[in-house]
């Protein structure tokens, strides 16, 4: 088998994938109201439920999928509902780390992916860049607070957003650490919306959005058709549900859902890390290429799908119903490890 890290793109076809992982729903049967309970249990479930269909969707193509590890039930529930409330779960990889080339980027390392790196850097000594060193956590780590999500590889062209989540001496060190010098290195400033912001369907083929304001994507790709999507399916997603705009005001939403007013607070006082302000991201754009003819969203967006097709690309539902709370769409609970192809020049 060839190198079992190598992704340069993210359209070329795919071969092997991780795909994030909610809680399970027993995680937190030791809230005492049953209105938190229920509300939060039945998010949970039916995230599993979605995960494992994307799976099986990832699957349906040839590509094997890789889950990560959930942390020990007894010691979560032991720390919970104090501090700063309960941590992420491991369900965004593609916020935490990103494969250039044939290394492996931990740029923010998750205990729960330790157990999948842990095989990728035996199967292939050094092909695992961890920043933080083994203890898996390193404070003064020059990538502290950075998202592996700035970054979008383009063959030997790589686009670093330096803004929100990405500084100057972060891509820098990349640069000096993990890229080689036969990469072009650019700035794409998206004031750190990222995969939210632009994805490449193929070469030629750009999906954009309203965030792409600080780009100069004719510049930067020239030729290529570019389909901005104005309209995110968001919107029509609040309308038909029962989302009150007043008592959330776009930092989550819950589908189908009229949150209490006891689930509310509990977000909002102990699952701040888990939500983001989803108002503004462009899922339509948060998508996973599983090859130039194949790739796919998490809900139906006419404009989006007519380009696709205009392309010859057929694209592919695989439904994430809570997208609008956890601020993660289907490129940011996907991370791929391995595409076939090399290290070609597109621009």
């Amino acid at each position: 088998m060839s190198n079992i890290i190598n992704s340069y793109t993210s359209w070329q076809p795919l071969e092997e994938v991780i795909v994030g992982q909610a809680y399970t729903p027993d995680y937190f049967d030791f809230i005492e109201n049953p209105q938190v309970r229920n509300q939060l249990q039945q998010i949970l479930s039916e995230t599993a439920e979605d995960l494992d269909n994307l799976q099986k969707t990832i699957e349906k193509f040839g590509a094997r999928v890789r889950r990560p590890d959930l942390p020990n039930k007894h010691n979560f529930q032991q720390q919970q509902i104090t501090g700063d409330g309960a941590p992420l779960p491991p369900l965004t990889p593609r916020d935490w780390q990103i494969t250039l080339g044939n290394k492996l980027l931990r740029v923010l390392p998750m205990q729960e992916l330790d157990t999948v790196c842990a095989e990728y850097e035996a199967a292939g000594p050094g092909s695992v860049i961890n920043p933080h060193g083994p203890t898996g956590w390193d404070e003064n780590c020059i990538l502290n607070g950075a998202s592996a999500s700035c970054i979008v590889r383009v063959g030997r062209d790589v686009f670093f957003d330096n803004s929100d989540f990405l500084k100057p001496e972060q891509s820098q060190w990349i640069v000096d650490n993990v890229l080689s010098s036969d990469y072009r290195i650019h700035e794409a400033i998206t004031d750190g919306h990222g995969d939210a912001v632009f994805a490449i369907l193929k070469p030629g083929v750009l999906l954009s959005s309203k965030h792409d304001v600080n780009l100069n994507l004719a510049a930067d790709f020239p030729g290529w058709d570019v389909c901005k999507v104005w309209d995110s399916s968001i919107w029509a997603a609040m309308e038909v549900g029962k989302f009150k705009y007043e008592q959330s005001p776009g930092a989550w939403y819950v589908q189908g859902q009229t949150p209490t007013a006891e689930f509310t607070d509990f977000v909002n006082t102990y699952l701040t890390k888990w939500t983001g302000f989803v108002a503004e991201t462009v899922f339509d754009v948060n998508c996973l290429v599983l090859d130039e003819s194949h790739v796919i969203f998490s809900a139906y967006n006419r404009e989006v799908f007519d380009y696709c097709r205009k392309h010859g690309i057929e694209p592919i539902i695989s439904e994430l119903r809570h997208s609008y709370f956890w601020d993660g769409g289907v490129s940011c609970c996907t991370q791929d490890i391995r595409r076939r192809g090399g290290p070609e020049s597109y621009l």
